[in-house]
């Protein structure tokens, strides 16, 4: 025979219910994601690597499936992500990331100002690793050359999943425009997150033209001018004489 279900049993589901979603928001959302950043390669085209990991236990992954991460990467002046090959990797599905604002690849650092631009990526087992192609920019010369310093610091992180479960962090999502089209109050439900950050802060050192080369490098690109075009005047008669149509004529007089 089933007894009722007294005031002070639903009172005690409730007591339980609540301790649950206090645990859940405690446990959950306490997200705790470490990032590392890295340049790699070598010379004026690189790449930035980051790899992402949610620190939690194979039964904890459920929050983040089908979630996914956006990145918003500022760059230094003397160095950029080209548009044209960000817009070849999106039509090749290799690579998410799109610039904020127009850039002029072809401005020298000094004439150039930073540019950000954003990446996104689809959590898979709590983790998450994908890279963004930089390059160099010309650095105009100076007496006496040397590097110039180019500090990339670490992006800002964002996090959105297609349902409601992050509400029950009961933190309000933050506003991320240029990862939202308007059109859908889903799409726009981004939340910041801290992380820490186990890389240290990539510095990326360019060379620099010396001014004080200028007459040496001058004199030799003359001298090499001058030799090439000699060498291909000399080329083009030779083959004119081996292709030249025998004439008698031409024979006899000779």
């Amino acid at each position: 025979m089933l007894r009722p279900f007294s005031n002070k049993n639903l009172h005690f589901g409730f007591i339980l219910l609540f301790a649950y979603f206090g645990y859940v928001t405690a446990n959950h959302c306490n997200f705790n994601v470490k990032l590392k950043q890295v340049l790699k390669n070598q010379g004026f085209h690189r790449n930035i690597s980051y790899g992402i990991v949610f620190n939690t236990d194979d039964d904890n992954c459920w929050l983040y499936k089908d979630c996914v991460v956006g990145l918003d990467q500022t760059l230094p002046h003397g160095v950029y992500a080209n548009p044209d090959e960000l817009s070849t990797l999106r039509r090749l599905k290799k690579l998410n990331a799109v610039p904020k604002t127009r850039i002029n690849t072809e401005m020298p650092a000094e004439h150039s100002y930073p540019t950000t631009t954003y990446i996104t990526e689809r959590i898979k087992d709590c983790k998450v690793h994908v890279w963004l192609p930089v390059h160099a920019r010309y650095h105009l010369a100076t007496p006496g050359g040397g590097m110039a310093r180019n500090t990339i610091g670490p992006p800002k992180l964002y996090l959105r999943c297609p349902d409601q479960r992050l509400d029950m962090c009961n933190k309000a999502a933050t506003p991320v425009t240029f990862l939202c089209n308007g059109s859908s109050k889903e799409k726009c439900s981004w939340k910041e997150l801290p992380y820490t950050l186990l890389t240290d802060t990539l510095v990326w050192n360019i060379p620099i033209g010396n001014m004080e080369h200028y007459h040496a490098i001058s004199v030799g690109t003359a001298l090499v001018i001058a030799i090439g075009s000699l060498y291909l005047i000399k080329a083009i008669h030779e083959h004119k004489l081996v292709t030249m149509p025998f004439n008698p004529y031409t024979s006899l007089h000779n």
